[in-house]
């Protein structure tokens, strides 16, 4: 009894106890999108972006080809995804500038992922906690069936 409660436990941490990984195969199909601009100037590091600047719907198809997850677009042709970026923190500093880029995806459900792009710039300058522009773009993705 001992060694199966033991084999249960490895293998839950050898395969993660999280479902929301996205992967190749998951984002395989149709899907339609909803994208939530947020835009605030001087804003507080922890303060509300507070209402969408704009939203969007569409639908996008994501096919693999050639064991390459890609975007389909028919204005734009193929684009192809790298899940590894997908997942990212960075930062970039210029000679005036400081920007931080917060880049998630997730999965909801089986037929839901999210996925949220925060961008942060702020004068090099400026010692304040005061944030010179923050965007946020949120993209909720559900398959169409």
């Amino acid at each position: 009894m001992k060694r199966i409660i033991l084999i249960s436990l490895v293998s839950l941490i050898l395969t993660g106890c999280g479902d929301d990984k996205v992967t190749k195969e998951y984002l395989v199909g149709d899907w339609r999108c909803k994208d939530n601009q947020y835009q605030r100037h001087n804003v507080g590091v922890n303060e509300d972006l507070g209402d969408p600047v704009s939203s969007i719907e569409d639908t996008t198809t994501f096919r693999i080809i050639n064991n390459e997850l890609y975007q389909i677009s028919k204005d734009r042709g193929n684009i192809l995804i790298d899940l590894s970026k997908a997942d990212l923190s960075k930062d970039e500093i210029s000679d005036t500038y400081k920007t931080h880029i917060v880049n998630t995806i997730k999965a909801i459900d089986k037929d839901t992922f999210k996925t949220v792009l925060i961008t942060e710039i702020k004068n090099i300058n400026n010692d304040t906690n005061i944030i010179d522009l923050r965007t946020k773009l949120e993209t909720v993705c559900t398959r169409i069936k």
